[in-house]
């Protein structure tokens, strides 16, 4: 009995393992809706320290409307919302490139930035000043078929 359950846990722990997506094909197959924005250090809101900078960009926010990254075969890229206002953006331009596990945009407007890659999870970090404090933002993307 001991061995057929030391047989089935080794065939668990293999059929969980998580799949990593590394090629331009496998990539492109996927969207890459966000799922998690973590500002740092928190923001006072209400009198509580509030870490999800999507409760804090709102409910209408681009970031709360099924904000999703979508990188095409032809090297293009764009985000794509359901929020108001969230198609003003054009991506006519903007292009991407992959280099071991970093993904480099180029937004064609001259903005540039680097991406992580890591198993089926994407993240990006932004930083920005406000009142004299430096505030860090790391958003986390995840494949979705």
């Amino acid at each position: 009995m001991k061995k057929v359950l030391l047989i089935a846990t080794i065939c668990l722990v293999f059929a969980c393992k998580k799949k990593t997506i590394a090629t331009v094909d496998e990539i492109t197959a996927y969207s890459w809706p966000l799922t998690s924005a973590t500002i740092t250090p928190a923001k006072v809101v209400n009198g509580k320290p509030e870490t999800n900078f999507m409760l804090l960009s709102g409910s209408s926010s681009c970031l709360n409307n099924n904000f999703t990254l979508v990188f095409s075969k032809d090297g293009s890229y764009s985000y794509t919302s359901t929020g108001p206002l969230c198609d003003m953006i054009s991506y006519k331009n903007a292009k991407w490139t992959k280099n071991g596990n970093e993904i480099k945009l180029d937004d064609g407007f001259g903005h540039t930035g680097v991406l992580n890659l890591s198993g089926n999870t994407i993240t990006d970090t932004y930083v920005y000043n406000e009142n004299n404090i430096t505030y860090s933002v790391n958003y986390t993307y995840t494949a979705k078929k």
